[in-house]
């Protein structure tokens, strides 16, 4: 599951497809946009993939190769 957005009290998720709504009271309080989440014990978990600085690395490139294409 990928949190697309937060939208009021809601995670909008990403899950097999469809997008879903999860109270962010269940979930953990740092949770974000493009989050991964895991289900675990009755409750969520985030699966940190990257660490923030490959994050931030990955977001430049991204942000770099759409401002090419757009040229």
């Amino acid at each position: 599951m990928v949190v697309d957005r937060i939208e009021g009290d809601f995670a909008v998720v990403e899950h097999r497809g469809e997008m879903i709504e999860i109270p962010l009271s269940e979930l953990p309080e740092n949770v974000r946009e493009g989050d991964v989440l895991i289900r675990m014990n009755g409750g969520y978990s985030i699966y940190n993939v990257l660490s923030e600085e490959k994050r931030m690395e990955m977001a430049e490139k991204l942000e770099n190769l759409f401002k090419r294409k757009l040229k």
